[in-house]
């Protein structure tokens, strides 16, 4: 009892201490420092005020607060506070002295260049000579000004600028500029300051070459390949920037990568690294050969060589299962796959990284296999702990895999999260682990590759929020694992315009429209109109020989379930045939998935009014002017695997089709037509941006029968080949054809029946992501037969070529192709085309 009266006794005393505090009143603010910038800014942001009443604690942390408030502005360092007290102790003024920052008007690159004599003239190189300052070129000074924090308008901190010295240094570094030196100057005017940056970027020092001695019998014989011996890449690779401290980084990768092969006792002898210099091709030295000669003029290249000692390598022993009760010790055997006496490559054992689409495989290692055979049962915190034991002189690894099961869970709650603007549903009808489901570790793989496959969102693998499903495991629910679906959105609509020249269509000019997250309910109800991962698009087009206009939508899961539905419709007046046509046209395409979405079977019925008129003298025999008209019954079916259907990278796609045009309904002539086509992607390398650089294979079988009293195919539904991809781009717009002499004795391009054409395409993802600029090389190998006649190989035409396809805001193809073994004097062996759309076999 009176040890709880003496703390109430104190507590009352406290209390009664700080009602007692006496309070001060603010005689007056002084602002000291200030030049440019007004002192209502400052006043602004202060808490302290004149007239103003505080206690003493409770005005020196507001001082203090005010202190961190004028940093926090950014015009002023240096701030300091200081209160004085007037003669009756009941008043106090405040002073705050600060220096104020110059304003930054203006940044500047300068380049201290060396200048040497060549040829009786000055040119810039990176050898001795002269010097000279001049100003940084435009993409040298743009990724140097991506790297300072100082900005144009903002105000000058000197540690700031100090740092920016040091980030621009670095960089210079990291872009093999060993001997770049960078001063940083200030100068003032009419109170603004120019910075100045100046930089000696001298010498561009590059690894020319990598080579490793003491390589085992099995590697010695290749080339050194930095993607063969070490599938990360080195960071010091040939054509790299040099950089001297990550050296340490690559010796080790070396011996890593020599140990994941099965040589487990290899090491590290030594590194040499040898200077050289890279002989221009204009260099006298040139003519005797080697690119790379030690004569000590530039010193811009390095050649790295490890040497290293390989060891014995190990194969793989026995294997065995510890804790495994849900499935038997022969059936995780099994799954396991690798045999007893394969080599001992860690690549087989944990996997490859994500890097399976080089292998055509799923990319799981033997263990990852194994523990898969329990976890697809439904034990999400199944773990696999491996044991090694290695015999030295047998030269090989036995492994006890322990299987570590834990509990059995089923799926509870699934969230998604990271759509703005994409329904939850868009995504929830993509996933095969839902409430109630028990947990697959090969479900979650098969949901994140429906989801990828939207279109919608970022993939897997793309940087810097890829696509992932968190599990958690809730303490209240034992026997449940919870779901976050983590996506983040792409961009998916674009409008565009272009105006330009082609050989083809003359002056064009193009306007369009695309949307592949369209919503119409929300539109319908006066909502946004993003969502639900239908597409919509409008295209309209003018040029010299044709003018089109053409609007499509469709919803690949109509009320979220597996059918599809598609409307289309065009009217288009072309004169780039013989004759001038009026076409106007729709479809309208219902669809049904099956095998978890990758196969579609359609049916579509379309009608296609066309108006035939000044038929030229060149033209085929058959070719009349007149109105024509046809209904068309169509079936399509597709095998669809790639991983996503905007910007694919990888896995094939099967397409086959039947259309009845005219008959069983009705039309001016009836003819039949079936096609087939088949598109395959091979990833080659992806970039830590997500750019993947792939080989496109492609090949297109169509050929139509007449089905009336007339046998033979309108002259209006023939096949006419050539022009901009996915036609064979060795000829002009409609100029692969079969020929023949009309009845007025004109040279005429008759069309034909059968088209034949097989594509490869490699592709370069110049911006380093699958959306931007790509650079391409292609082979088309093709033709198109006539009636009757059937396909023969030497009657293939061949073109190879370059192109450029311009980023999906912008999607324009521009292909140059040349036409191999010319065979007509009509044919033109090089070909410019031009594509408004992106390109889609």
């Amino acid at each position: 009892m009176g040890r709880t009266a003496s703390v109430i006794a104190v507590a009352a005393l406290a209390v009664a201490g700080f009602a007692a505090e006496p309070r001060l009143e603010i005689a007056d603010v002084v602002l000291e420092g200030n030049r440019a910038v007004h002192p209502d800014r400052v006043r602004f942001v202060i808490e302290a005020r004149a007239g103003k009443t505080f206690t003493q604690s409770a005005l020196q942390q507001a001082v203090a607060d005010d202190v961190k408030a004028i940093e926090r502005m950014g015009p002023f360092t240096s701030t300091r506070s200081e209160l004085v007290y007037g003669d009756d102790g009941r008043t106090v003024k405040v002073v705050y002295r600060f220096k104020e920052l110059p304003y930054v008007a203006d940044i500047r690159w300068e380049t201290y260049e060396r200048l040497a004599r060549q040829g009786g003239r000055l040119e810039r190189w990176e050898g001795q000579g002269d010097w000279e300052w001049g100003t940084l070129g435009y993409f040298d000074k743009d990724s140097l000004e991506k790297v300072i924090e100082t900005k144009t308008g903002s105000w000058l901190n000197p540690m700031l600028m100090e740092n920016d010295r040091r980030a621009v240094l670095r960089k210079l570094y990291e872009d093999g500029r060993r001997h770049a030196r960078v001063e940083v100057e200030q100068r003032e005017k009419d109170g603004a300051v120019t910075v100045v940056f100046r930089v000696d970027r001298g010498r561009d020092v590059e690894v020319g070459r990598v080579e490793v001695e003491g390589l085992p019998a099995e590697l010695s014989l290749r080339i050194f390949d930095p993607g063969i011996l070490n599938p990360q890449g080195l960071l010091n690779a040939a054509g790299k920037p040099y950089q001297p401290e990550l050296v340490p980084l690559d010796e080790g990768s070396v011996v890593r990568t020599l140990q994941d092969l099965g040589w487990l006792d290899a090491r590290l002898i030594r590194t040499r690294r040898e200077m050289t210099d890279l002989v221009r091709p204009t260099d006298e030295r040139r003519r005797h050969g080697p690119e790379l000669v030690p004569d000590g003029e530039f010193n811009d290249r390095v050649v790295l060589i490890y040497t290293i000692e390989a060891g014995s390598r190990y194969r793989l022993g026995k294997v065995q299962f510890v804790g495994n009760t849900v499935a038997s010790s022969a059936d995780l055997r099994e799954a396991f796959r690798m045999a007893e006496g394969d080599w001992f490559k860690r690549t087989d054992l944990y996997g490859d990284g994500g890097r399976a689409a080089r292998r055509g495989d799923d990319g799981l290692g033997a263990i990852e296999r194994s523990r898969r055979v329990v976890s697809n049962q439904g034990y999400a915190r199944c773990e696999v702990r491996v044991d090694r034991r290695v015999d030295t002189a047998k030269h090989i690894v036995d492994l006890t895999l322990h299987v570590e099961e834990g509990r059995k869970y089923r799926i509870g709650r699934v969230e998604v999260h990271g759509n703005r603007v994409t329904r939850d549903s868009v995504v929830r009808r993509a996933l095969y682990l839902n409430p109630g489901d028990r947990w697959s570790d090969d479900e979650s793989d098969e949901s994140l590759r429906q989801v990828e496959r939207t279109g919608v969102f970022n993939g897997p693998r793309t940087p810097p929020r890829p696509l992932r499903i968190e599990k958690s495991f809730p303490e209240d629910r034992p026997d449940e694992v919870d779901l976050e679906v983590q996506v983040d959105e792409r961009s998916t609509g674009s409008l565009n315009f272009q105006l330009g020249y082609s050989t083809a269509s003359g002056v064009f000019g193009s306007l369009g429209y695309t949307e592949s997250n369209f919503d119409i309910l929300k539109v319908l109800s006066g909502e946004a109109y993003r969502g639900a991962n239908q597409s919509l698009s409008f295209q309209l087009f003018a040029g010299e020989d044709r003018t089109s206009v053409s609007a499509s939508w469709s919803d690949p899961h109509i009320f979220d379930g597996p059918h599809s539905l598609g409307l289309s419709g065009f009217r288009s007046d072309s004169t780039a045939l013989e004759w001038r046509e009026i076409r106007t046209g729709g479809t309208a395409t219902v669809g049904r998935y099956f095998l978890r979405d990758d196969l579609l079977l359609q049916a579509s019925y379309g009608y296609t009014n066309l108006k035939v008129k000044d038929v030229s003298y060149n033209a085929p025999d058959d070719a009349v002017t007149g109105n024509f008209y046809w209904n068309t019954l169509g079936l399509a079916q597709t095998y669809d695997r790639v991983n996503d259907r905007q910007t694919p990278t990888s896995g094939y796609v099967l397409t086959t089709g039947e259309n009845f045009n005219g008959a069983p309904l009705s039309g001016s002539s009836d003819w039949l037509e079936v096609n087939g086509k088949a598109i395959g992607f091979v990833p080659l390398h992806q970039t830590e941006e997500g750019g993947v650089t792939f080989l496109k294979l492609a090949g297109r079988y169509r050929q139509e029968w007449a089905i009336d009293d007339s046998f033979d195919v309108p002259f209006y539904a023939r096949y006419r080949g050539g022009g901009s991809a996915p036609a064979h781009r060795g000829f002009e717009q409609y100029r692969l054809s079969p020929t023949a002499y009309n009845r007025w004795n004109y040279f005429s391009y008759t069309g034909g029946t059968l088209d034949v054409l097989f594509t490869g395409e490699l592709s370069y993802p110049v911006q380093q992501i699958n959306e931007g600029l790509r650079v391409v090389g292609f082979v088309d190998y093709g033709n198109v037969w006539g009636e009757g006649k059937s396909i023969s190989p030497t009657h293939m035409r061949t073109a190879v070529g370059l192109g450029i396809r311009l980023p999906q805001a912008m999607p324009i193809s521009l292909d140059f192709a040349w036409l191999l073994g010319k065979r007509e004097s009509h044919e033109s062996g090089t070909q410019i085309h031009f594509g408004m759309s992106a390109i889609n076999f």
